[in-house]
Formats: C-alpha cells, sequence, structure tokens
C-alpha cells in the first residue's frame, strides 16, 4: 500500500514537472499569409526549432500591416514579422518597439500591370491610374507612393484601392478593376509566363537604401517576458540561418502557403534568401532612410530619435 501511495506521488510529481515545462506561447503576426518574406515562423516549427528554445510559435495572418498593429495595441500578438514602413505605427505611439532587423527584400514584390492595357508602357504612365494594395498605411501602399514620386508622379495624381491579401490583389489586377498593382513579384513572373501581367518594375531595384523587414515586440512582451523576447529571437535568426543553408527543404515548406510551383518557388527563394539577415542588427544609415522617405511622402512630420523606435538590447 505503501509503495502504491509512493509510486502514484511520484507519477504526479512527473505529470507536475512535465506541465511546468510546457512550452511557453509566442503569437506572431504577419501582413500576409503567402509572401517567403514572412516564412520564417513556419520554418522554425517545421524543422523543430522553436521547439529546441520551448517555443509554442503561433503565426496569425492579417491583410496589411494596419490592422496587424491594431491587434498588437489590443494585446492580441506578442511579436510582429513586419516591415520597415511599419515605423509609421511607432512614430505615432502604437506600444511596441523593432527589435530586430532581418531582411531587405524588397525584390520580394513589384509594380505590375495587366497585359492587355497598351496604354501603359512605362511608370509615368499611370498617371491618374489607380493602383491595387492591401490596406491604408500598408506596407505595399508606402511601395506604390514611393516607386510613382520617384517618377514625377504624387499622391494626389493616382489612386490606391485597397483589396486585403495579396491573392486579392491579384485578383482585381486580373479581373481590371485596377490598372496596377504593388504584388508578389515571385507570383507575378509566374503570371507574366502565362502572358496575364507585365512586371513594370521591381521595388528592390526602384527603392534600394531601406531596412524592409523588422521584428516588432509589444512593451508587454518587452517588459514582462525579456527572456521569452531573447529566445523566440534566437529561434528566429537560428531559422534563418537554417534557411540559407538548406534551399530544397525552405522551398518545400514555403509551397505550402505560396502555392506556387517548383520552379517559380526556386527562383523566387534564390531572389529573395540573400536579401535575410543572420544577425538582426539594424543599420542606422538605412533607418534613417526609412524615417525620411516617410517624411517625403507626408506621412510624418519629422524624424523621431531611433531609441524611441528601435532597441537592440534583446539580441545576441
Amino acid at each position: 500500500m505503501f509503495a502504491r501511495i509512493i509510486s502514484a506521488a511520484a507519477i504526479a510529481l512527473i505529470c507536475s514537472a512535465s506541465l511546468s515545462q510546457a512550452d511557453e506561447k509566442v503569437r506572431i503576426g504577419t501582413p500576409e499569409a503567402t509572401s517567403f518574406s514572412f516564412s520564417v515562423p513556419d520554418i522554425g516549427n517545421a524543422v523543430g526549432i522553436f521547439k529546441k528554445y520551448g517555443l509554442d510559435v503561433e503565426r496569425i495572418d492579417f491583410a496589411g500591416g494596419a490592422k496587424m498593429h491594431q491587434a498588437m495595441d489590443a494585446g492580441a500578438l506578442d511579436v510582429i514579422s513586419g516591415t520597415g514602413s511599419d515605423i509609421l505605427f511607432l512614430t505615432k505611439g502604437a506600444p511596441e518597439k523593432g527589435v530586430a532587423a532581418y531582411g531587405n527584400d524588397l525584390a520580394a514584390l513589384s509594380l505590375v500591370i495587366n497585359a492587355e492595357d497598351t496604354s501603359i508602357k512605362k511608370i509615368e504612365d499611370l498617371r491618374g491610374k489607380t493602383i491595387g494594395v492591401s490596406t491604408t498605411g500598408s506596407f505595399t501602399s508606402w511601395i506604390a507612393k514611393t516607386i510613382l514620386s520617384q517618377h514625377g508622379i504624387g499622391p494626389n495624381d493616382f489612386k490606391l484601392a485597397y483589396l486585403g491579401t495579396m491573392n486579392g490583389i491579384v485578383a482585381g489586377l486580373l479581373t481590371k478593376n485596377v490598372d496596377g498593382i504593388i504584388g508578389p513579384t515571385s507570383r507575378s513572373l509566374q503570371l507574366e509566363g502565362e502572358g496575364k501581367v507585365r512586371v513594370l518594375a521591381n521595388a528592390g531595384q526602384e527603392i534600394t537604401n531601406f531596412i524592409a523587414n523588422i521584428v516588432y515586440a509589444s512593451d508587454t512582451m518587452m517588459n514582462e517576458h525579456p527572456d521569452t523576447l531573447r529566445k523566440f529571437l534566437a529561434g528566429y535568426f537560428e531559422t534563418i540561418r537554417y534557411m540559407k543553408d538548406h534551399k530544397a527543404e525552405t522551398v518545400k515548406i514555403t509551397q505550402k502557403a505560396t502555392r506556387l510551383p517548383d520552379a517559380i518557388a526556386s527562383k523566387g527563394y534564390d531572389l529573395e534568401m540573400p536579401t535575410f539577415f543572420t544577425d538582426g542588427h539594424f543599420d542606422r544609415k538605412k533607418l534613417a532612410a526609412v524615417q525620411q522617405s516617410l517624411v517625403d511622402l507626408k506621412l510624418i512630420e519629422r524624424a523621431v530619435p531611433d531609441d524611441q523606435i528601435i532597441t537592440e538590447k534583446f539580441l545576441k
């Protein structure tokens, strides 16, 4: 009887220890479900890297950056895999900071038109036209404004149509509801090969001095769970190193979301993967360029000090 009691107590202790060692939950938001740029959480989960750090990472997708940062503000997210132009929300008081830079993959997006539209031969021909993007204040809307402004087309000289997800944006172009879009380069190359669209310009070639991808963390995450955030970032950049060293495995995992054929998925990897960083540190000159672009587009009045929008204290 005594032995049974001891055995039961031992089992209870083991169960209790297992529960106490349960993986820590981290909720990460992304602005787009199908983009290679935001696939790091998928790869890290698939190959067990986050698990190794004792983390249960849940990816939650949104249709654009504005809704994603609203969710962060509401406490529904811990971190965001976002874009450089999302700094706009931080300058306006969003309770978060950029905690790591991870890429300059503007090559992942392009300015695309319908192949049947013979009236548009160059970027300047988009004056007075309508461009499809995700949401107001989004990265895609920023890219549209930036590219067109560099070709003498001001924000009042064209219209933006907010079409939600990348699938919605592409559909809007194919159904001729808009004249052009800021769409995914890989998918656009596929459609161009089918004779349906024409890539007018690649964002990476038009905008070169920029930090495209940033991980943001909520104030709550930074203040109340700093060790969890450090583990998450360690796992995030270990995943990026894995992605750089394992092309075939990475492409296969990302195809579940991108739904691209093998040849296009491989080309997309070759285009985007070299732009990913492995240490997370910010290039301050490029960060300044991000803020200056927001000033130039009259989205903010002036740049703010770096320490108001970023911190590197959670990196190794």
